[in-house]
């Protein structure tokens, strides 16, 4: 059963970045001069890749620590944590760009950009803090509801089913302040970015107190769940459903009609990285169509290379659930996750919600 990318912290003893593909390795260790030292989420990078690269380079290794929320991967490279690579999600790059928490890139270094669909260029910071490019897209998807259709005969087709009592006991959501808001806002009928302060404290919060009452669990793995039968339905992100299917096939992937959250992740080169030229050669050699494809092809994430689409190499092009129709585009949210009192006021609840 494939980690969840949200979680690997069972696995590690409850204890963060001390696992790697190429062995054992925290932030503070001395590291060989090829060797490369990527945070990321869990299960989130196809062995066979970090294989090829090891061979391609002449023996380089790619150590992975791993980071169990966005917070988290903040907190370590602002501390300056010894990472050379980073995959931090869309909304972050702002953030961590101004704060000089990230390097700019050498797109001289990085020719394969021209292999990216023309919606996903890669991330520029805005021209008043100088336009340099920061970041190149990874992988994408869709956060949506998957559930065990021998346990739900019909497809759920709102968000309203993760408050269904129905279903209480067997219901998960995603252990991350963004992801539950979101589904309880769509579930509302308000945008996932809404501002309503007195909304989210008035009709919101109490539509969350009421949800965790039904439900299993806040769950960071909830592809683990729906396999083993501990919940029926779940908020899940798209590639950990697919994978899933693997072990239990009568679970399904739905976007519901409220719509979802839509999300890209980046590769960037921490500032206190020291293994910049590595970490521009592993990035180019990730922009290669054939390991593009072999990457998608094992994590089940839609990739944002156009050439290893149009040449055919990807497994799950023509899935609606991997790669949605450019018709239910319109109904995907990319997530801001507030700022400013909006923020401060989400903070407070999700901490009283966590701690009721």
């Amino acid at each position: 059963m494939s980690l969840s990318r949200r979680k690997v912290c069972t696995l590690l003893g409850g204890l963060p970045g001390v696992m790697g593909l190429g062995g054992l390795v925290g932030p503070g260790c001395s590291r060989e001069s090829r060797q490369l030292t990527l945070y990321n989420w869990g299960d989130y990078l196809a062995p066979e890749v970090v294989e090829r690269f090891a061979a391609r380079e002449g023996g380089a290794t790619v150590t992975q620590d791993f980071y169990l929320s966005e917070g988290e991967l903040f907190a370590k490279l602002q501390a300056r944590a010894a990472y050379d690579l980073c995959v931090p999600l869309d909304y972050q790059m702002s953030r961590l760009q101004q704060h000089g928490l990230v390097r700019a890139l050498d797109l001289k270094q990085l020719p394969g950009v021209a292999n990216l669909a023309e919606k996903f260029p890669p991330w520029r910071a805005r021209a008043e803090r100088g336009g340099a490019c920061h970041a190149i897209p990874y992988l994408w998807g869709t956060t949506g509801i998957g559930y065990d259709s021998d346990k739900i005969a019909a497809p759920p087709t709102s968000w309203k089913a993760l408050f269904d009592l129905r279903y209480a006991g067997r219901i998960s959501v995603i252990d991350s302040k963004g992801d539950v808001f979101d589904q309880a806002l769509l579930a509302a009928g308000m945008g996932i970015n809404s501002t309503d302060k007195p909304a989210l404290q008035d009709k919101i919060f109490p539509m969350l107190e009421e949800q965790k009452k039904i439900l299993r669990a806040y769950d960071s793995s909830p592809a683990r769940a729906l396999v083993t039968g501990e919940t029926w339905i779940a908020q899940i992100d798209s590639g950990d459903l697919m994978r899933a299917r693997s072990s239990k096939p009568s679970l399904r992937y739905v976007i519901p009609e409220e719509g979802a959250a839509y999300w890209v992740d980046y590769l960037a080169v921490p500032a206190a990285s020291t293994q910049a030229p590595l970490a521009h050669a592993f990035i180019e050699f990730l922009l290669d169509p054939e390991i593009a494809a072999i990457n998608a092809n094992f994590l089940h994430f839609a990739t944002p290379n156009r050439v290893a689409l149009e040449r055919g190499l990807i497994t799950d092009k023509d899935d609606p659930q991997v790669y949605p129709p450019e018709t239910l585009m319109p109904k995907l949210h990319v997530s801001e996750h507030w700022f400013g009192e909006t923020e401060n006021l989400v903070d407070k609840l999700w901490l009283e919600l966590r701690g009721s």
